[in-house]
């Protein structure tokens, strides 16, 4: 079985013969294909309907493809329905061919999480076709119970890298703007998705904010802000809209990346913009903005890296980069009186829609957690944090430089 999703756009020329196009047609949508190559219908329509009225990501709709194919190879080896066209045995799926499939599923060894994702999806075809919500009712009934047929997913500690991860991480790349993004990232907690959406305003802006003067000290000494407020043009999960939020990044990070963005290296691509406000906070090396992929292939050639020189590092993807940050803040007194209250600043930082998803970082380990500083009694502050590794893997940018 195979699927093809398309993002929308518009098409100007047909692709098939004898089939003509007006002025301009707007496409969205995915279509499944049975091993003959020809369309399977009700599928198609049901993740088309959805994409395109649930703004559906297309990572997720991506997944529940996926998910629809392999419940499609396991009908299509059903001898009692072999009689039957794809579509017409999606018509005829009991409660009892379910559970035969679920259990085919545990049978592979594969994951409770794997299994309930492949039945998350499925379950909403089935309700799709039944509700008649988006399209006239094609069975009177999803053959789904109430309750769900495979396990409970177990759940999976949290774990996230820690400061000496990233210094160790850090120290492979040979460029200052990698290091500084990967601190940011850290620091900042982004999910990678929203670290291209960043602008060289929206730092400016943080920057001003920690060099203002807001207040002195019992002996008259002024001081600036610790930490600086950020707007984020957050991802908003299931959905493809973008959800302002606001995070913390500390001023050692801010001041890396102020030295950045007044590197000749910098400036030099940042002319390209009519409104150098609007430039990407992060460049790549041709001048364009750092996007997601480039982002992930990074720390994984980074990572594999440290691990080949026997680095004492874990396995690292940017979303640990994430979790660090929320122990990190966990940790920090600054942000909050108690452990509660810095609970509920990592819920608004991070996006999470619930607290709950932010409660998992308490069942944390907490020799994971003392991981974070080793070689010390006392658990450093953001701040520290950020200065030891401002202090121990900025590189100056040469004006001969041209990464």
């Amino acid at each position: 079985m195979q699927f093809y999703i398309t993002k929308p756009k518009i098409i100007k020329e047909s692709l098939i013969n004898e089939v003509t196009l007006g002025v301009g047609q707007y496409v969205q949508g995915c279509v499944f294909f049975n091993n003959e190559h020809k369309v399977i219908k009700y599928p198609s329509l049901w993740l088309s309907k959805i994409t395109e009225v649930e703004n559906l990501s297309y990572s997720t709709a991506e997944t529940y493809a996926r998910n629809m194919t392999y419940f499609l190879d396991f009908l299509d080896q059903e001898e009692d329905l072999k009689e039957l066209t794809l579509d017409e045995k999606l018509l005829h799926v009991t409660k009892h061919k379910l559970i035969k499939w679920i259990n085919s599923l545990k049978q592979k060894d594969l994951d409770k999480g794997t299994i309930r994702n492949r039945e998350t999806a499925i379950k909403a075809f089935y309700h799709f076709i039944s509700d008649g919500e988006l399209i006239t009712k094609l069975i009177k009934r999803s053959p789904f119970p109430s309750k769900w047929l495979s396990s409970k997913p177990d759940q999976k500690a949290v774990v996230g890298a820690t400061v000496n991860d990233l210094i160790t991480l850090i120290q492979f790349s040979p460029y200052e703007r990698e290091r500084a993004m990967l601190q940011f990232m850290f620091d900042s907690g982004l999910r990678v998705s929203e670290v291209e959406r960043v602008t060289f305003g929206d730092i400016k802006e943080a920057i001003a904010f920690t060099r203002s003067q807001v207040g002195k000290r019992n002996d008259d000494e002024t001081f600036h802000p610790s930490y600086a407020p950020l707007k984020v043009q957050g991802s908003k999960g299931r959905e493809n809209s973008i959800k302002e939020r606001i995070t913390l990044v500390s001023r050692p990070t801010l001041e890396r990346l102020a030295l950045y963005h007044s590197s000749p290296l910098y400036k030099k691509y940042q002319m390209k913009y009519s409104d150098k406000g609007e430039c990407p906070a992060f460049l790549n090396s041709d001048g364009n903005v750092f996007k997601k992929a480039a982002i992930q292939k990074l720390i994984q050639r980074l990572n594999k890296k440290a691990i080949k020189n026997k680095a004492q590092i874990q396995h690292l993807y940017p979303h640990k980069f994430r979790h660090g940050s929320a122990l990190m803040t966990l940790q920090d007194e600054n942000l909050g009186n108690d452990f509660l209250e810095r609970l509920v600043n990592v819920k608004k930082t991070l996006g999470h829609v619930f607290i709950s998803t932010s409660e998992r970082y308490t069942d944390m380990p907490h020799d994971v957690i003392d991981a974070l500083n080793p070689e010390n009694d006392q658990v450093k502050t953001t701040i520290e944090q950020m200065q030891r590794v401002y202090d121990e893997t900025r590189l100056k940018i040469k004006l001969r430089d041209k990464k």
